[in-house]
């Protein structure tokens, strides 16, 4: 299995929701400084705010966002090439 496809039924089993969580991690993570989201109605955008005012009134579940940073760790800072390669 895939450390995303595991990454994601950790959160399944655990009853959370990982669009959420990667949202509150890349809205709290310092080194990330522009955060975009993909929007396809307007309940994905009550989510969206939803998930960041829990955030910035409760913080995020520090222990579980430690499990799942843990299952990632195979896959922390790989990139994919995009745009014109350079020679």
């Amino acid at each position: 299995m895939s450390a995303c496809r595991a990454a994601a039924e950790h959160c399944r089993k655990k009853g959370k929701n990982i669009r959420k969580l990667a949202l509150q991690y890349s809205l709290m993570n310092t080194d990330i400084s522009t955060v975009l989201v993909g929007i396809n109605n307007s309940k994905q955008v009550e989510e969206n705010v939803a998930a960041a005012m829990e955030l910035s009134t409760l913080g995020i579940d520090e222990e579980f966002m430690h499990e799942v940073e843990a299952i990632l760790e195979p896959v922390k800072s790989l990139t994919w090439p995009s745009g014109i390669q350079q020679a």
